[in-house]
């Protein structure tokens, strides 16, 4: 099975009116599908879907469940049954050392990163499941799950969640004949880091964008090579979807760590 043999299914990709999930929800309506944007930010949302033929627009808050269940909701009386979620949206959250950042800030930025993706892989997988029909489920982690850095432990530690929820989820979804992924990637050329003020609830302190991390994101990989490859791993088993292998050795010194405490008294 293919992406091409969800040509004409119902797409939910959230996070979707800037960035990797509107570049998603552009390459899965070149594929034919019947792509829903879905974003907090309903004006952009609609500006995305414009540029998409057959796309529709829902505004979605994905840490309340019930805004997850009315846009569920929405995009399957206008589409049909759901065959494709991409559990995309996220913060940045504070960029603060972990000594620094106050309670709030780590709250905020699990109630979107963490239990966002929670509210929508277990709505989704629910709504796939009732379809009878097989189906797909990207989730968006980090490749800095494999290397924190100083000042991102917040964001990492809820990216790291992501992957073990879908990890989970992919193999209780084996007998429905839904696959499962997760996204990894390294630097992609998005507003992550710039957009951060602006989402965060007023007065909250989440200390100021980290240069170095903002500038190597500006340099970062186009957004449409990271949903070309999401897009052709719909269908496939494939689990991981690494964007930069040239990153590898990020991987290999934590096993090898790892490896090396394990045989260690």
């Amino acid at each position: 099975m293919t992406s091409h043999a969800f040509s004409g299914k119902t797409a939910f990709v959230s996070g979707a009116a800037s960035g990797i999930g509107r570049a998603i929800a552009e390459e899965f309506g070149r594929r034919g599908l019947q792509v829903v944007v879905a974003d907090i930010d309903l004006p952009g949302a609609e500006r995305a879907a414009s540029e998409i033929p057959g796309a529709s627009a829902v505004r979605l808050d994905v840490r309340e469940e019930g805004s997850w269940i009315d846009a569920f909701d929405l995009a399957e009386s206008r589409h049909g049954p759901l065959a494709v979620l991409v559990s995309n949206a996220g913060v940045a959250g504070p960029t603060l050392p972990l000594a620094e950042t106050p309670l709030q800030a780590w709250e905020w930025t699990r109630s979107v990163n963490l239990d966002g993706a929670f509210i929508g892989l277990s709505q989704g997988a629910r709504r796939i499941i009732a379809s009878g029909e097989p189906g797909h489920i990207v989730a968006t982690s980090s490749m800095s799950i494999f290397s924190t850095t100083p000042r991102m432990g917040t964001y990492v530690a809820l990216k790291a969640g992501v992957a073990a929820l879908a990890e989970a989820l992919r193999h209780e979804l084996t007998d429905h004949h839904i696959g499962v992924s997760v996204l990894v990637p390294g630097p992609v050329r998005t507003s992550l880091l710039e957009a951060n003020d602006g989402r965060a609830p007023d007065g909250l302190q989440i200390g100021e964008g980290v240069g170095t991390q903002a500038d190597i994101l500006r340099k970062g990989l186009d957004p449409a090579i990271v949903a070309n490859q999401v897009a052709d791993a719909l269908g496939t088993d494939r689990f991981w979807l690494f964007t930069h292998p040239e990153l590898e050795l990020r991987i290999d010194a934590r096993t090898e760590a790892m490896k090396l405490a394990l045989h260690q008294r």
